[in-house]
């Protein structure tokens, strides 16, 4: 069930990611288009930390007691 609640996780919050990246370099940086190309690379650079934390939680082995 985690692998599934992950994947969905990992597919709205790069969706969302996307939007509200996009949305503020246009806001921001209507018409510097070589600013927007090294903005853009960085951004596409940024969702990987919060994408490896959630595969990392993805992968964590289940927390097992012996009772």
């Amino acid at each position: 069930m985690r692998k599934l609640f992950g994947y969905f996780l990992g597919l709205f919050g790069l969706t969302f990611y996307i939007f509200i990246a996009a949305g503020l370099i246009e806001a921001f940086l209507p018409e510097h288009i070589a600013l927007q190309m090294v903005v853009y690379a960085v951004a596409g650079l940024g969702w990987i930390f919060p994408a490896m934390w959630v595969i990392r939680w993805w992968y964590r082995p289940k927390n097992t007691e012996d009772n």
